[in-house]
């Protein structure tokens, strides 16, 4: 339910990935875009015949409300016999905190949001959540829900430089939810302490930090390779995300993506990502205050080479491990026992 030619930028992160490795597995057909042309495409499949030659539907949802078409098109797949696995991708409309109801038409998504999740259950074989805390929240329980953790892609190798000391933040600077406005504090904390550490956020356009910038923090925009680019002088990445209800049970795509980049995770206590970074032994979990976040980053930038070294092996290991892959393949094992 999003368009994929527009470059990856938070949700077709995950399903470009998805995309690329189920065409590996499967011969695919893709459907993808924004209401309007997902409307004519769908309905050119459908009086095309298409439908009947098909073994599974696999359904990326969107933040956005499903359209109509959407809704009757999976219906119909249904009444032909074709299991349909639904991803329910987020839950912003059921949190405050990320998904403010300024406008009527927000009021309008929050109260349209359930009854729309009902719809597409109703159509679907099976309901998907990344967390079972959002399977909680969106459907009451995690039973019979599919778990669908974000995948990683393959880890890059790309050399730390031996003084880097520069910690990565890629998301929105101006969300509250995301943390970047008390990880600049925490940064000038720890400097104030005596730490090296320095800064590197990217945003897409509209989406930095508010000014005044201190001149230890770069603002950038990239995406891709262009990341990579940047890994040099990269000593950590980082999440500072607050804790909250919908913090506490989301698992960020891009955890994923830093534990690809094979560079230590500073993390805040947020469940499911303190979970994944302590399990898996790449970083280290901090109360999510800013003095918190500050005592954090003075430990990674004065900790040996061995223990950087640790933690980034770690961290190439645990993406292999949770490759986009395996992602896929769970999709495509699921479809078959659905049928």
């Amino acid at each position: 339910m999003y368009p994929l030619d527009r470059g990856l930028w938070g949700p077709t992160v995950r399903i470009s990935h998805l995309r690329d490795e189920l065409a590996r597995l499967v011969d695919l057909d893709l459907i993808a875009g924004y209401r309007g042309d997902r409307r004519l495409a769908l309905t050119r499949y459908a009086f095309g015949g298409r439908l009947r030659g098909l073994d599974g539907i696999y359904v990326e949802s969107s933040t956005f409300l499903p359209a109509e078409l959407d809704i009757a098109f999976l219906g119909l797949a249904r009444a032909l016999g074709t299991p349909v696995l639904t991803y329910i991708r987020d839950a912003y409309q059921l949190f405050n905190e990320y998904y403010e109801v300024n406008s009527a038409r927000r009021w309008l998504g929050v109260r349209a949001f359930l009854p729309a999740i009902r719809a597409l259950q109703a159509v679907s074989s099976a309901l998907a959540f990344p967390s079972a805390g959002l399977a909680r929240a969106v459907v009451g329980t995690e039973d019979g829900a599919i778990l669908i953790p974000p995948g990683s892609r393959s880890p890059v190798d790309v050399r730390r430089e031996s003084d880097a000391r520069r910690l990565l933040f890629v998301g929105n600077g101006r969300l509250e939810a995301q943390g970047a406005r008390r990880l600049i504090t925490a940064v000038g904390l720890a400097r104030a302490q005596g730490s090296p550490a320095e800064l590197t956020i990217v945003s897409r356009p509209g989406e930095e930090p508010e000014p005044p910038h201190p001149d230890w923090l770069r603002v950038v925009h990239a995406e891709g390779s262009q990341i990579e680019a940047l890994l040099p002088e990269v000593l950590a990445t980082v999440i500072p995300r607050p804790r909250g209800a919908y913090n506490d049970l989301a698992v960020p795509v891009k955890l994923y993506d830093y534990l690809a980049y094979g560079r230590p995770l500073l993390v805040t206590d947020c469940f499911e990502q303190a979970s994944v970074v302590r399990e898996a032994d790449v970083g280290i979990v901090t109360a999510d205050e800013a003095p918190a976040i500050a005592d954090g980053i003075r430990q990674l930038t004065s900790a040996g080479a061995a223990s950087i070294d640790r933690w980034s092996d770690h961290a190439r290991a645990a993406a292999a491990a949770r490759s986009w892959r395996s992602r896929a393949e769970q999709v495509v094992d699921t479809l078959g026992q659905l049928r």
